[in-house]
């Protein structure tokens, strides 16, 4: 999903308000018309669901290797940071935000 556009997943996955609404129209207008549309409103949130969930990044990794995988990120993410950390002890970083500082 990183070239897609980001999606809010909680709204696109909150599925109760539709429900409340098929119950609502149930018990309170009993229009055949309207249940069905809201029913098949719901059937068509439920597939876009199914849409969403096969484009999530990952699919095709077992457990393990989704693991693994972390594992690499979160130690190349300490060595960057470790490099930054040591850049900013540089002479030209140091003076660079003691100036800032200033300003």
């Amino acid at each position: 999903m990183e070239d897609q556009t980001k999606v809010d997943i909680v709204s696109e996955f909150n599925l109760l308000p539709v429900v409340f609404d098929i119950i609502h129209s149930v018990q309170k207008t009993g229009d055949t018309q309207d249940m069905a549309k809201k029913v098949n409103n719901f059937r068509a949130k439920i597939q876009h669901c199914r849409k969403l969930l096969d484009t999530l990044p990952g699919l095709d990794m077992n457990c393990e290797d989704q693991k693994a995988q972390l594992v690499k990120h979160n130690k190349e993410y300490e060595r960057k940071s470790a490099l930054v950390a040591k850049y900013k002890q540089l002479p030209v970083f140091s003076e660079a935000i003691a100036k800032e500082m200033i300003l």
